[in-house]
């Protein structure tokens, strides 16, 4: 539902603040019309029918309230807010009997505004629901542009065998299925004009669930991130049409990650390490930069993971590597230390020492010794 607006001051300046500087659009106001006085409001809203006036009390040739009267009686619903510099309690009497919606005085606060105009907005589409029974779902069905021909009365039912057909799609990371399969599902919803739209948010929401629960099996941390966001969004969404676009974004986010290793930060870093750990100059910061974080975050992100440091981490691999260098007894210690990242032959010893309770030489003797 879209509303139109108009501003009724004989001053431009009020006039010009009011339409320049209030969020109109998240109000849903798509049209805004002026006038200088009573009498030329009276005109406009005769041609413009506005769903909301917004009027200065005192004006020429016909004030505020005036003006309020001969409008009410051919725009019965039309909502009024009174702007005034002057404190007068006749004035307020006098907004009180034309019901209006709200009194503002001058000068104009524009949150205070918002607020009251906001409050309307509310009010409207109240009144919208209760002259009009079928109006939510024929916004849920039809978007706000809406038709003319009647909504037909099928009511969708759940299939709990279509659920399970998804998640196992989604678990096997069938992508081209699952999309046909959540289109099909769509087009099949939209002929069911009589389902009341808060089941079939609760229905996208049980199929947003099963994205996320399948995010989490896979340490998608993006998405596990966000889940609560998923969910509440996909709950608020006005249309049926907002509401699938909301679903196929997260079916994208979902299948992308796994094109671009978007995995928990724990088996990105792990994997990077395997990659590079024969890099004698490897640090921290090259992986944070190559992986797109901040050092800080990577390093606290990973700790806070795993329980242990991207150091600790990277020399436990490269020990690791070296044991299995060890068994060849065809390379020389040095050579050993060098293929996993240690160009200083006598600081390999050291550490592998430190790390295994065995120099280089001991582990290959025992080693040749249990083979």
């Amino acid at each position: 539902m879209n509303y139109t607006v108009l501003i009724v001051d004989d001053e431009t300046m009020p006039r010009k603040v009011l339409k320049e500087h209030l969020p109109w659009e998240s109000l849903k106001v798509a049209r805004i019309v002026q006038a200088s006085d009573g009498l030329e409001a009276i005109e406009q809203a005769r041609l413009y029918r506005p769903d909301i006036i917004i009027s200065d009390v005192k004006m020429p040739r016909m004030n505020g309230l005036e003006m309020a009267g001969e409008i009410r009686n051919f725009c019965p619903q039309c909502q009024f807010i009174f702007l005034s510099g002057y404190s007068d309690k006749e004035y307020l009497k006098s907004a009180i009997r034309l019901k209006a919606a709200s009194y503002v005085e001058k000068p104009i606060d524009l949150e205070e505004m918002e607020e009251v105009l906001t409050e309307v907005v509310k009010e409207l589409e109240k009144l919208h629901m209760e002259n009009n029974p079928d109006s939510e779902r024929l916004l849920f069905f039809r978007g706000s542009q809406g038709t003319d021909t009647p909504l037909n009365s099928r009511v969708f039912q759940i299939n709990q065998d279509q659920l399970d057909s998804i998640a196992d799609m989604i678990r096997h990371r069938k992508e081209a299925d699952t999309e046909n399969a959540l289109r099909r599902l769509h087009r099949e919803i939209q002929q069911y004009e009589g389902t009341d739209p808060s089941y079939l948010r609760h229905f996208y929401r049980q199929i947003v669930h099963l994205f996320l629960t399948a995010a989490e099996n896979s340490n998608i941390s993006s998405m596990i991130r966000n889940a609560d966001y998923y969910l509440y969004t996909a709950s608020q969404q006005e249309t049926l049409s907002q509401l699938w676009d909301t679903l196929l974004s997260i079916s994208k986010a979902y299948f992308a990650s796994f094109q671009c290793g978007d995995m928990d930060i724990v088996s990105r870093v792990d994997r990077y390490l395997e990659q590079h750990y024969r890099n004698s100059g490897l640090t921290v910061q090259d992986a944070a930069h190559d992986l797109g974080f901040t050092n800080t975050y990577l390093c606290a992100a990973y700790k806070k993971s795993c329980g242990k440091t991207i150091n600790q981490r990277l020399t436990q691999l490269r020990i690791l590597h070296a044991k299995e260098l060890l068994a060849d007894s065809s390379q020389k210690l040095y050579e050993v230390g060098r293929n996993v990242g240690y160009a200083d032959g006598k600081y390999f010893t050291r550490l592998f020492t430190r790390e295994t309770g065995l120099s280089p030489k001991e582990y290959r003797e025992r080693h040749r010794y249990e083979t």
